[in-house]
């Protein structure tokens, strides 16, 4: 019976700490804001930009 109830309080602990970590997630997900694509590659097309300047 001891070995139920732990069981059973185990369970929830881990159904709770599972349920937080998704929320939390998909609340991150949800508040991050989109960078644009010159935002994400703009270093990358600097430097081809000056590899295509070099004689």
């Amino acid at each position: 019976m001891r070995r139920l109830a732990f069981a059973a309080a185990v369970l929830a602990v881990v159904s709770v700490g599972f349920h937080s970590f998704i929320s939390a997630s998909l609340a991150a997900a949800r508040d991050a804001r989109t960078i644009t694509f010159a935002e994400r590659f703009a270093p990358a097309l600097e430097l081809m930009a000056k590899q295509q300047q070099k004689p």
